[in-house]
């Protein structure tokens, strides 16, 4: 049996200046506002999980819970899309040979210019990678 509970002050976010993401918690100790607080912060499947031990059935593809008036997978997928992050690389030359700058060259200027100065690219060596190799992985890379 599906049934539908509205949580009208399951979940408060806390919102500060410093904090990157939202963090979630509960007023109250009943079992569908831990729910919504362990899939804002944790995920769906978490919650899924905690729900089964509990004896309340948390479906994937219908509404069951409703956390402050929205379907707790909405709210499990507005948090794992903000926490989401690329990964930052920031690239540097270690030392002032000419291998290293051309290198660096590459990932600034593209590889035309490497390739005018030394022709054929598959003999550069970038990291141990193959220059081009080397370019598609850092190209967008803090330098």
């Amino acid at each position: 049996m599906k049934t539908q509970l509205l949580l009208a002050t399951a979940l408060l976010a806390s919102a500060t200046a410093s904090a990157q993401s939202n963090t979630y918690f509960s007023q109250d100790n009943k079992i569908e506002s831990k729910l919504c607080v362990l899939s804002a912060n944790e995920g769906f499947s978490v919650a899924r999980r905690e729900a089964a031990q509990h004896g309340v059935y948390l479906s994937r593809f219908s509404k069951s819970i409703l956390c402050n008036g929205e379907d707790i997978r909405d709210i499990a997928k507005k948090t794992t899309l903000s926490t989401v992050s690329a990964e930052k690389i920031e690239v540097f030359a270690k030392d002032a040979q000419q291998e290293t700058q051309l290198c660096m060259t590459a990932l600034k200027q593209g590889l035309a210019p490497v390739r005018q100065k030394i022709g054929n690219l598959n003999s550069l060596k970038c990291n141990g990678q193959n220059v081009t190799e080397f370019v598609k992985r850092y190209q967008n890379a803090a330098i």
